[in-house]
C-alpha cells in the first residue's frame, strides 16, 4: 500500500520519524512534512503565495519538507510530488491530544480533512504532550498492527479516523466513540511583545461523558470517524425551502 505520511509538528517531530520509519516494515511509504510548527492551523492552504519544498534524504524513503500548511503538504503530494496517488494519508504521531473540538483548530487531523477531499482514505494520529520515544514507537506499533482491522471498518470515503492514545498511563482498551465538546478556560497572558492564548480544558458535564474525551481520561485509545461536511441536517430538514419574507431582496428580472 502507498501510504502518505504527514502532520502538523513539522518534519523535525519524533512522532512523525517514528511513524513512518514503522509504516515503510510493510508499505511504500512516502513523507511529505511542514519544514517547522504548523500547529493549529487548520485546513489552511497557501493559496495567496507560492510554497518551497526540498527532498530530505535522512529517512531511507522518499521525504520532502515544505514550507506551507498540513493540507499544502497533502495537496502537493497528490497533485505534483507522487508519481501514484497514495492510498491512505496518515497524520502524526501529533505531541499532543486532538479529542472533542480540537478537531476544528488541528492541523493533524486537517492533513486527514485534506486527505479525504482529494478522494483518499485518511487516518489522524495523536497521543498526549511530550511522550517518551518509546511510548511514541508504542502508538506506532498499535497504528501498523491494527490497520487493516481499521481500514475494514469500511467507512465511507467522506469519514476519516481520528485516534488518540495515551500517553500517561497504561492503557486499557479501544473505545470506538464520537467527539466531546472540549471547552476550554481560554486567557491571553504577555509573551515577548504581544499576547500569548492560553487556556485549560473544562471539565465534562456528567451526561456527556460518552465521549472520545471521557474514555480517553480514562486510559482507553480512542477511534473517531470524523468528516468535512458541516451540515446541520436536523435543522436544515426542519427549516429547508424559501426564506419567506426576507428584507433587502432585489431579485433580477
Amino acid at each position: 500500500m502507498r501510504i502518505l505520511v504527514t502532520n502538523d509538528d513539522g518534519i523535525e517531530s519524533v512522532g512523525i520519524h517514528v511513524l513512518a520509519k514503522a509504516l515503510s516494515q510493510k508499505h511504500e511509504v512516502v513523507l511529505v512534512a511542514p519544514d517547522g510548527e504548523r500547529s493549529a492551523c487548520s485546513q489552511s492552504l497557501s493559496s495567496m503565495y507560492s510554497v518551497t519544498y526540498k527532498e530530505d534524504s535522512r529517512f531511507g524513503f522518499t521525504a520532502y519538507s515544505m514550507s506551507g500548511t498540513p493540507a499544502d503538504c497533502v495537496k502537493l503530494a497528490t497533485l505534483h510530488l507522487m508519481r501514484q496517488p497514495p492510498d491512505l494519508v496518515v497524520s502524526g504521531i501529533n505531541n499532543g491530544m486532538n479529542l472533542g473540538t480540537d478537531v476544528i483548530y488541528s492541523g493533524t487531523v486537517a492533513a486527514a480533512f485534506e486527505g479525504l477531499y482529494m478522494g483518499v482514505r485518511s487516518i489522524a494520529v495523536s497521543t498526549g504532550y511530550h511522550a517518551s520515544e518509546e511510548k511514541l514507537e508504542e502508538v506506532a506499533a498499535f497504528v501498523v498492527d491494527n490497520l487493516d482491522k481499521m481500514l475494514a471498518l469500511d467507512l465511507p470515503g467522506t469519514s476519516a479516523l481520528n485516534i488518540n492514545y495515551p500517553a500517561k498511563q497504561p492503557v486499557k482498551g479501544v473505545k470506538i466513540t464520537g467527539l466531546g465538546d472540549h471547552r476550554y478556560f481560554d486567557g491571553f497572558v504577555p509573551h515577548g511583545e504581544g499576547h500569548r492564548l492560553t487556556g485549560t480544558p473544562q471539565p465534562l458535564p456528567e451526561d456527556g461523558r460518552d465521549c472520545d474525551i471521557h474514555w480517553f481520561g480514562e486510559g482507553y485509545v480512542t477511534l473517531t470517524p470524523v468528516q468535512n461536511d458541516r451540515n446541520d441536517y436536523v435543522t436544515l430538514k426542519r427549516i429547508k425551502g424559501e426564506f419567506v419574507g426576507a428584507n433587502n431582496v432585489r431579485p433580477h428580472n
